[in-house]
């Protein structure tokens, strides 16, 4: 396949040994260093804990990169499958010297333990996703990924995360010299978990842009192959070398997945995937749209279905992000307008990407509004977005086509700084970049939506799981699925379902009916997103020891 190439290495992998110190008043406590290896390279890693945060009710923003006198940018945030939110970003100490720093919270944003993982290099663009692989055929690992570029080496590294509460079961990986080659952009989101055909590799896919095949700035993805523990094996790469579409330079990369109800491949599993690119014709950027239905085309080069999504020969459009929910897909971008400020616009699909219409988000006049980043669920679309140093919210109910009056986030008028990737929105909340104390900070705030959680697992007659709402809006439509593998299973080894309403704060149960056989079993378990996994052993009809 033209425009593809692999690259297979044994990753000796060493996890992260010491346990997580209680945090509150112990700033700055480190624990030992641990040594990784793969190919020989070898790297220290060491989880440096800054402090606690703690957030109490309509006290405004949270700081999250407590005790930093260095800069902390580029954030990113997510939620994992056990309902902890998870911020990650770049913690810079000198030009060629960086870390990851992480955040996370266990109680829907109320109280935050923060730190940094210090690495060897320059840990730059550090992006995070949960990937749920248990869903799929496959690799059964969930957790989350996060992974960075190292512009000193050319190359980067991940960090692995079984659970984020407790650091020893975080595995860190560190990728060869060069493999990056002039990489200036990263990004991983939730679930882009998906199966590589041509090469039969199964695991995360990771988006860059770099300079790799001799295309300045040019778009790279790499399909991560992983076994059951998250353990990467090998890694295919595929760029697009611009036959079909122009698309370098590009910068500013974004993807969102679409699965499937079922765990077997098809091609209900793509992903959408958006870039700016600057057009050398006319100069102005514009925004280009591809969508990958891996078995019917796995090269970023050759999908079928690819074009700009946005192009003016006059104005500009720029850093795009796109995500989706079932069959709706939202763009948001910046772009110039007739006046010469920056408005945010958004393209809009309710039928996967087939049709599109368009809106405006924001577009005040001699103002400018920039740095767009867009979370869907179901017909909801949240867009946060800088405008004057301030940071403000946008909500449409009805899959983009309209929009609320914005809501200003920070507390701090002015402080919000803008830039490529200064902010990040998810259901757990909001990030951005803010220099209220004189350096780059992050800060974190909630977003009113729901979030859904999977409270409890039970075995017994079948097996039954409590999910719940622990957002601040009212949620609809919520797939849910209930998988039994291992052992021998006669029936009931899939069911599924759609919760039709789940209001704020309120839980239901869900249950798989009955399942029948004999064996130990796993039980894997997705909810809107949310996903759990337990064992126990099947004796006919009965569950017994599921935890």
């Amino acid at each position: 396949m033209k425009g593809k190439k692999i690259w297979v290495g044994v990753l000796a992998a060493i996890m992260l040994t010491a346990a997580m110190p209680v945090i509150s008043g112990q700033a700055n406590k480190a624990s030992n260093m641990n040594e990784i290896l793969m190919n020989g390279e070898k790297g220290d890693f060491t989880y440096k804990i800054f402090g606690s945060s703690i957030a109490t009710a309509n006290a405004g923003p949270v700081l999250l990169s407590t005790s930093s006198p260095e800069d902390d940018y580029l954030p990113a945030i997510t939620v994992d499958g056990s309902g902890n939110i998870v911020a990650v970003w770049t913690h810079e100490i000198s030009a060629v010297d960086g870390d990851i720093g992480l955040a996370y919270s266990t109680d829907n944003g109320a109280t935050w333990n923060s730190g940094v993982v210090q690495i060897d290099g320059f840990q730059y663009y550090a992006d995070i996703g949960y990937m749920h692989g248990s869903s799929y055929e496959g690799p059964q690992w969930n957790g989350l990924w996060v992974d960075s570029l190292d512009p000193t080496r050319d190359a980067g590294a991940a960090i692995v995360i079984d659970d984020v509460t407790d650091d020893t079961t975080w595995t860190a990986l560190i990728w060869t010299d060069g493999s990056r080659p002039g990489a200036s952009d990263m990004c991983v989101e939730d679930d882009m978990w998906f199966h590589e055909y041509s090469f039969d590799t199964t695991g995360p896919i990771l988006g860059m842009v770099d300079d790799d095949q001799g295309m300045y700035q040019g778009i790279m993805l790499w399909w991560l192959d992983v076994d059951d523990n998250g353990m990467y094996v090998s890694s295919v790469s595929n760029w697009d070398a611009e036959s079909v579409l122009k698309t370098a330079p590009a910068k500013n990369l974004d993807m969102s997945p679409h699965h499937d109800s079922d765990p077997a491949w098809s091609e209900n599993d793509y992903f959408h995937f958006v870039s700016e690119h600057l057009n050398g014709t006319t100069g102005h950027s514009e925004i280009v749209y591809k969508k990958c239905i891996p078995p019917e085309q796995d090269d970023i080069e050759f999908v079928p279905t690819q074009y700009y999504l946005v192009q003016d020969p006059n104005f500009d459009a720029c850093d795009p992000e796109v995500d989706s929910s079932g069959d709706n897909v939202v763009v948001v971008y910046m772009m110039k307008s007739t006046y010469g400020d920056w408005d945010i616009k958004c393209k809009y699909s309710s039928d996967g990407a087939a049709t599109w219409s368009d809106s405006v988000v924001a577009g005040q006049q001699l103002v400018d509004e920039m740095n767009p980043t867009v979370y869907v669920s179901g017909n909801n679309v949240y867009v946060a977005y800088i405008s004057n140093g301030n940071l403000y919210l946008a909500i449409s109910k009805d899959g983009g086509a309209t929009w609320s009056d914005p809501v200003q986030i920070n507390d701090n008028a002015g402080s919000v700084v803008a830039g490529d990737g200064s902010v990040d929105i998810s259901a757990g909340g909001i990030v951005w970049t803010d220099n209220r104390d004189g350096n780059l900070d992050i800060y974190y705030s909630p977003i009113p939506a729901p979030r859904i959680v999977i409270q409890s697992v039970s075995g017994g007659m079948g097996i039954t799981a409590t999910v719940a709402n622990v957002g601040t809006q009212d949620a609809e439509n919520i797939p849910w699925s209930i998988d039994v593998s291992g052992g021998l299973v006669i029936l009931g080894k899939h069911a599924e379902g759609t919760i039709s309403t789940l209001a704020a704060g309120e839980s239901v149960t869900i249950s798989s009916g009955l399942v029948l056989g004999i064996g130990k079993i796993t039980v894997n378990i997705n909810a809107g997103g949310a996903t759990a996994k337990a064992s126990g052993f099947l004796l006919g009809p009965m569950i017994l020891g599921l935890k």
